[in-house]
C-alpha cells in the first residue's frame, strides 16, 4: 500500500497498457495543485521515459493525460524557475530548465511512434508545448488555450515561433501580442487541434485506445490511432470558432508594417465585442519590451526550421531571464498576485531598437546545449509533416 501510495505522489506517473503484444506508454501528469505546471524534475521523468520507450519495441504508442479534470497543464513551473536563479548562481538554472523543456517539447515532435495527447481542462504555454507535437492532440469542450507570455514580461516560446506562424495570416501574432484565449473548438478550427471529444467520454475513448489491435509499424499505428479519434470525435466547424468569427478584424488590426503601428491600433480600436475588448487588455497590461521582442520573433521567423526555431527561442529564454520584465511579471502575476507589474521601460516608444536585437543574441558558445540533445532524438522529421 506504501509503494502505490508514493507512486501516486509522484509529479508524473508513468504505466504500460494492454493486454497482447503491443502495448501503449501512457504518461500522466500528477500536480493539480499547480495546474501541472511542468517544473525541471517533470521534464527530466518525461524525457527519460519518452526515450527509453522508444526503444522499447512493445510499446505502440505514447498517450498524455492528466489525473486532473481541471487542467492539462497551465505550462511552464516560472515560479520554480525564478526559485531556481535565485539558489543557482547566474543563469544556468534556466540553462537546464529551457533545455530540458524544449527537448520534450521538440522530441514529441519527431517522436517515431504515435503520440496521443487528451488536452482537457486549462492547457496554456507549456502544456501547449508538450500538447503541440503530439501526432494525435485532442480537445473537450473544457479544453481552454493561451499563449499569455506576454503578462509576465516573457514571449511564446515552446516552439511558437513555429506553430503560430502556421495559424490563418496573423493571427498567431495576434495571439502572441495578446495572450487571447481560445476553446477546444478554436483549436480544431484553427488546425492547433486534431479533434473535439466530450470530455464525459474520456474512460471509454482509453479503453478502446489500449484495446486497439497495434501493429507495432508506426505509419500503420498512426492511421489505426487517426480511425480511432475519428469514431470519437466532432470538428470545430468555422461557424463555431470565436478566432474565426473575428478573423477579418484580427488581420484589420495586426496587419502593419511594424509593433509602433499595430500598439496604436490595438489601443485606439473601440470594440463591444467583450472577447476582443479582453484580447486588447491582455495586449495593453503586457511587457512593452515583451511586444516588441514577439513581433520580430514572429515576423522574421516565419520559414524557420521545428530545430532552429527551437534553437532561436532558447537564446531568447536566456537573455529574457537576464531582464526585469520577467521577474517584475512573474511577481506580480504569479507570487505577490497584486496585478500591477512595474515594466521597464513603461512605454513601448522608449523601447530602445537595440535591447530588442539584444533578446536574439546567442548567450552560448557551440556546441549549443539544446543542440546536443536534440540529436539524440533522431532525424528532425515532424510528424505528419506539421
Amino acid at each position: 500500500m506504501e509503494k502505490a501510495r508514493k507512486r501516486l505522489d509522484e509529479p508524473v506517473l508513468f504505466s504500460e497498457q494492454g493486454a497482447g503484444r503491443y502495448r501503449v506508454g501512457v504518461v500522466t501528469l500528477n500536480t493539480p495543485e499547480t495546474l501541472n505546471a511542468l517544473d525541471l524534475r517533470m521534464l527530466q521523468l518525461i524525457a527519460d521515459r519518452l526515450g527509453a520507450w522508444r526503444e522499447q519495441a512493445d510499446i505502440a504508442c505514447v498517450a498524455l493525460q492528466s489525473r486532473s479534470e481541471r487542467a492539462f497543464s497551465a505550462g511552464g513551473d516560472v515560479k520554480s524557475l525564478i526559485f531556481g536563479l535565485g539558489r543557482e548562481p547566474g543563469l544556468d538554472f534556466a540553462r537546464g530548465y529551457f533545455t530540458y523543456e524544449y527537448f520534450v517539447d521538440y522530441f514529441i515532435h519527431v517522436y517515431p511512434k504515435p503520440v496521443l495527447c487528451w488536452a482537457d481542462g486549462i492547457t496554456m504555454g507549456g502544456g501547449i508545448g508538450i500538447m503541440n507535437g503530439a501526432s494525435h492532440r485532442v480537445v473537450t469542450e473544457r479544453t481552454l488555450m493561451a499563449m499569455p507570455e506576454i503578462t509576465i514580461g516573457f514571449f511564446p516560446d515552446v516552439g511558437a515561433t513555429y506553430f503560430l506562424n502556421r495559424l490563418p495570416r496573423r493571427l498567431g501574432l495576434f495571439l502572441g501580442l495578446t495572450g487571447a484565449r481560445f476553446d477546444g473548438r478554436d483549436a480544431v478550427a484553427i488546425g492547433m487541434a486534431d479533434g473535439l471529444v466530450g470530455a464525459d467520454k474520456k474512460a471509454e475513448f482509453f479503453a478502446a485506445l489500449i484495446g486497439l489491435p497495434w501493429t507495432g509499424a508506426p505509419e500503420k499505428d498512426r492511421d489505426l490511432l487517426s480511425r480511432h479519434l475519428t469514431t470519437y470525435s466532432g470538428t470545430g466547424a468555422a461557424e463555431d470558432s470565436t478566432l474565426l468569427r473575428r478573423l477579418d478584424r484580427i488581420r484589420e488590426l495586426t496587419d502593419r508594417e511594424g509593433i509602433d503601428e499595430i500598439d496604436a491600433a490595438f489601443r485606439a480600436s473601440p470594440t463591444q465585442d467583450p472577447w476582443l475588448r479582453n484580447a486588447l487588455h491582455g495586449y495593453c497590461g503586457g511587457s512593452p519590451t515583451s511586444a516588441g521582442v514577439i513581433f520580430r520573433q514572429l515576423t522574421r521567423g516565419e520559414n524557420l526550421p521545428l530545430r532552429e526555431a527551437f534553437r532561436r527561442e532558447w537564446d531568447m529564454a536566456i537573455n529574457l531571464c537576464a531582464r526585469p520584465d520577467f521577474y517584475e511579471g512573474v511577481r506580480a502575476r504569479l507570487l505577490d498576485r497584486d496585478n500591477r507589474p512595474r515594466w521597464r521601460p513603461v512605454d513601448l516608444r522608449e523601447v530602445k531598437t537595440e535591447d530588442i536585437e539584444r533578446c536574439f543574441t546567442a548567450p552560448n558558445p557551440d556546441p549549443h546545449p539544446l543542440y546536443r540533445m536534440m540529436e539524440q532524438a533522431g532525424p528532425a522529421e515532424v510528424q505528419r509533416g506539421r
